[in-house]
This record gives structure tokens, C-alpha cells and sequence, in this order.
């Protein structure tokens, strides 16, 4: 007995083709956020990409050593959006939280006083916060053009 092979028709082959890319494209074009939970029963924020959801616990971001808030080692280059615990006293930077503007660190927490009654303003052409110390008794505290916090009689 011989078998006798058929062609299928190119219409039938179009279409398995056709269909093979359409779920291809779906999968890679489906998109998702994840979530990380004890138990994994709670669904994960529809807004957010990453959703940890602990009653008990934190996040544990990068911890690496900055050499100043304009260099951007021991990464590449700087990245907008980035957020490091910087475990290092080096140049103008010191142990905490940094984020990356895309050209500069900058520390998420204000710096330490240095006596009773120090108050802070943001230096916006040093990229930090600066300390104003206590003015004497019968002084104002005053604004200038520039916008920098003076005390006068």
C-alpha cells in the first residue's frame, strides 16, 4: 500500500503561522507587577511594579561605599532615580541614603547640627543643606535676594 502525502494548503499553513506569532507578540508585549509577601495570598498594587508587602520586615537596599555626590563610583555613570546606603565618610558624603538626580548624589537626610537652636536652609547652588547658627538676642532672622537665611539687628 503507498502512502500518498498531501500538501496542506498554504491558507491552513498562514494561519498555525499566523497564530504562532500572534501568542509570541502577546507574551512578550504582557507586562506585570510582581509582589513579595509572606504568604503570597495578597495580590500586589496595580500602580506599583514592586510590591513588598511585610508587616514585619523592611527593604535592604544596596549598601556600597560613594567617594563624593559628583562621582558617581563604584557605579558606571550616574542614573537618574537611583537609591544607595552609602557606607562611607568620603569627600563632602557620609553614611546614609543617597539618591541620584542623573548628575549628582544627594543625601535623603538632613545634616547634623552643630549646636543648640542650628536651623537649615537648602543650598541649591551647593546641592545641600546648610546649617544657620543661633543668632544673639535682639536679632532677626532675614531672607536675602539670593535667598540665603541672615541674621541682622
Amino acid at each position: 500500500m503507498k502512502k500518498v502525502l498531501q500538501k496542506q494548503p498554504a491558507q491552513t499553513t498562514r494561519g498555525i503561522l499566523s497564530l504562532f506569532l500572534f501568542l509570541l507578540l502577546s507574551a512578550c508585549g504582557y507586562s506585570q507587577n510582581a509582589g513579595i509577601s509572606p504568604t503570597g495570598a495578597v495580590a500586589p498594587n496595580a500602580a506599583a511594579g514592586l510590591d513588598v508587602n511585610f508587616s514585619n520586615k523592611g527593604i535592604l537596599i544596596p549598601r556600597l561605599a560613594l567617594t563624593s555626590t559628583t562621582d558617581a563610583t563604584p557605579l558606571a555613570a550616574h542614573v537618574a532615580g537611583m537609591l544607595v546606603y552609602n557606607t562611607a565618610t568620603s569627600g563632602d558624603v557620609k553614611p546614609g541614603l543617597y539618591f541620584d538626580n542623573g548628575s549628582k548624589w544627594f543625601s535623603t537626610i538632613l545634616q547634623d547640627g552643630t549646636v543648640a537652636g542650628n536651623m537649615q536652609y537648602w543650598d541649591a547652588t551647593a546641592g545641600t543643606w546648610v546649617n544657620i547658627v543661633p543668632g544673639t538676642a535682639g536679632q532677626k532672622l532675614t531672607v536675602s535676594a539670593l535667598g540665603v537665611p541672615e541674621w541682622s539687628n
